[in-house]
């Protein structure tokens, strides 16, 4: 049965009446003062409310508290066991939940996953993220017209598996649904393999595994998991999601061959996908090659130029609020999340006006698709190709208005250029070229090539425009309030607990950085309020 309480109207008597004015105004000025002021009115409980009904069944509890609790569990990074206990016994909690009834201060640990399994099934933490963080920004009057984008990894409750671990695990997981779901296709498994992958008992257990046996242990683990596929393929025990995951990570790191005598091998490292499985406990998690394993978190923030100059104590700054969190595979580029955070703050009516973001968001057609969409994107340019090698590059040239080449580096001219629609072209003369210090550093020297010529677009002198622009004092001064972001993320992870979390899946990832993002705006609304008094 549905419990709504009403937590607008206040109350004949003032239950926080016993407390003392600096206790009173200890509670007001916290986290807990702007949860029960600003948000708690507004959580979309009708949102969860649709799982329950109004004249039959057990009561629920508070739905307002339930999603409060949750929330607040995040944003001090607490397990179930201890938002129990909060909830329970920390003044702090009931003031911003406004508990008065002694049904909604216990909350057990099987009540707090059932709530959090519906939010969950109904993608509701983006709501919470997105309704909560305006309604901060308009009661604390922050400008968004000036934000910043970045991105960051976080690693899920996970460990690291050799490709003979992944295969082991794979099956293990999929025996052992079987074993629960569909007991008598069960016993149709080799006791062989149920010893060697549940069990893990006796001899040829593959957790003894030398490195100097691993290959040959992983072909062995390889046929073991073709056999398993094979029997259950034709099965209802297909259907299962392990053994899907089973079947995929078969197809990733193996391949079926026509060699009677080796009929499975595994597939070299040069032919895995890159977007494969790297862990049967958590699918959804990727392995980048710069940023580890895990997945990368999408965050854009407000911003105020602000060079540290003192100002009057009665007008603080205004805090800096996360305004959009999107969780992606560490396969995915950084550009691709440039568009949706654009569009996802449109419809929200905070889309910024300009947003500084780094060298990954930064090419011709990401300023492109941001100036379409109303907003300046200012992000310096990759590096030329060849910079770090010492090459020389279109920058170092000079060229006139039309983008023609009129010297080298070292003032040749050239011999020849012409203008097309899409290419422009430029010949030197290979005699003068011949006795150049720089001529193995010359884009114009291909190897293979009579003529001393090169051709470059016009996208790519768009590029050479930007770069030079790069290095202009006053690019440099208007893009250095992006470094401001690095200290966000750097407080999600180590004070908010992001680095390392206690959940696997998209889904449960996602939960937590919505959750604990919102959780970063109270706490920095909260220390703005407590600044002005």
């Amino acid at each position: 049965m549905l419990t709504r309480r009403d937590h607008r109207s206040g109350t004949l008597f003032d239950p926080w009446a016993d407390l003392g004015p600096q206790r009173r105004k200890l509670l007001e000025r916290s986290w807990a003062g702007i949860f029960r002021e600003y948000l708690l009115n507004h959580l979309p409980v009708n949102d969860l409310a649709a799982g329950f009904r109004d004249d039959f069944g057990r009561p629920s509890k508070d739905l307002a508290v339930a999603l409060g609790a949750l929330i607040l569990q995040q944003l001090h990074d607490l397990t179930d066991q201890q938002t129990t206990e909060a909830i329970a016994l920390n003044m702090a909690w009931h003031y911003a939940l406004d508990i008065h009834h002694e049904s909604d201060a216990y909350l057990c640990e099987r009540t707090l996953r059932n709530y959090r399994r519906r939010i969950l099934a109904s993608g509701l933490e983006e709501t919470l993220f997105r309704t909560l963080t305006d309604r901060l920004i308009q009661e604390v009057g922050v400008d968004t017209a000036k934000q910043r984008l970045d991105s960051t990894t976080v690693k899920s409750a996970i460990r690291g598996l050799t490709r003979l671990g992944i295969l082991v695990e794979a099956v293990s997981k999929f025996l052992r649904e079987l074993k629960r779901k569909q007991l008598d296709r069960y016993a149709q498994v080799d006791p062989e393999i149920v010893r060697k992958y549940v069990e893990r008992r006796g001899d040829g257990c593959f957790a003894d595994t030398r490195p100097s046996e691993s290959r040959r242990r992983l072909t062995e683990a390889a046929r073991d998991v073709y056999e398993l596929v094979e029997l259950f393929r034709p099965t209802s025990a297909a259907t299962l999601e392990s053994f899907q995951l089973l079947e995929r990570i078969f197809q990733e790191q193996c391949e079926v061959t026509n060699n009677q005598d080796s009929p499975i091998e595994i597939r070299p490292p040069q032919k895995e996908n890159c977007d494969g499985v790297i862990s049967p406990a958590d699918p959804d998690a990727r392995y980048n090659k710069h940023r580890g394993t895990g997945y990368q978190v999408q965050l854009m923030e407000t911003y105020a130029e602000d060079d540290g100059a003192e100002q009057d104590d009665s007008q603080p700054r205004k805090p800096d609020l996360i305004t959009h969190v999107a969780v992606h595979p560490l396969t995915q580029h950084d550009q691709d999340a440039l568009e949706p955070a654009i569009e996802e703050t449109t419809k929200r009516g905070i889309k910024p006006s300009e947003l500084l973001a780094d060298s990954h968001y930064g090419s011709n057609e990401s300023l492109s698709k941001g100036k379409s969409l109303g907003v300046e994107v200012v992000s310096p340019s990759m590096p030329a190709k060849g910079t770090r090698q010492g090459k020389l590059t279109l920058e170092d040239f000079e060229l006139d208005d039309e983008g023609r080449v009129l010297r080298c580096p070292t003032g040749q001219a050239p011999k020849e250029t012409s203008v097309a629609d899409v290419r422009l072209q430029v010949v030197f003369d290979p005699v003068i070229c011949a006795s150049c210090p720089r001529k193995n550093d010359c884009p114009a020297a291909a190897i293979g090539r009579r003529e001393r010529r090169w051709q470059y677009t016009r996208d790519r002198l768009r590029q050479r425009a930007r770069r030079l622009g790069d290095a202009d004092e006053a690019f440099r001064q208007r893009y250095r309030w992006r470094a401001g972001i690095e200290a966000t993320m750097s407080r999600l992870k180590h004070q908010m607990g992001m680095a390392k979390l206690r959940v696997r899946g998209m889904a449960k990832v996602t939960y937590v950085a919505m959750l604990r993002a919102l959780g970063l705006n109270i706490q920095r609304v909260a220390a703005y309020r407590a600044a002005i008094g």
